[in-house]
């Protein structure tokens, strides 16, 4: 089975909080959501190269919002965990394993495990693909809007 779903463009100016931040133009784009047999396909776009990577203060307040999300293991040149990279990785990357975070919260048991990866399919263009497993399909595209809406939130307030 597969479906699609493609050229939702999220632009979110609130934080949890309740603090209204400016916001531009997007920096982060989805382009298309593809389900597969157990796993999520996300095409985005980061269309403008100063805002395509995560920066310090940006992973300590996603820390501060997703304690977890320092200790995910990570597959990358740097270490073992998504510590080892976060100050400074893509933020599709970021999207990848707050996706991940969501779903952890949400999964009905204590051991759920879940993969993703993160690869850029056009670097110049800012295009990257996001795949995430799942266990239920419209619990990882809930988990996927969650982060989708926490990044941009805390971007907006960058």
């Amino acid at each position: 089975m597969e479906s699609s779903m493609s050229a939702m463009s999220a632009n979110r100016s609130g934080t949890a909080a309740g603090t209204v931040c400016a916001s531009a133009a997007a920096p982060l784009e989805t382009r298309a959501i593809t389900v597969r047999q157990g796993r999520l396909v996300i095409d985005v776009a980061l269309p403008n190269p100063a805002l395509r990577y995560c920066t310090p203060a940006l992973a300590d307040r996603l820390t501060g919002r997703f304690p977890d999300l320092p200790h995910h293991a990570c597959v990358n040149g740097a270490g073992d965990t998504f510590a080892a990279v976060m100050q400074t990785t893509d933020l599709a990357h970021v999207l990848e394993h707050l996706t991940i975070s969501y779903l952890v919260r949400e999964a009905e048991v204590d051991d759920a495990c879940f993969t993703g990866t993160t690869e850029w399919t056009d670097e110049a263009a800012g295009l990257a693909r996001i795949q995430v497993s799942f266990t239920d399909d419209l619990a990882a595209l809930r988990a996927y809007n969650q982060a989708l809406a926490a990044l941009l939130e805390e971007l907006a307030c960058a």
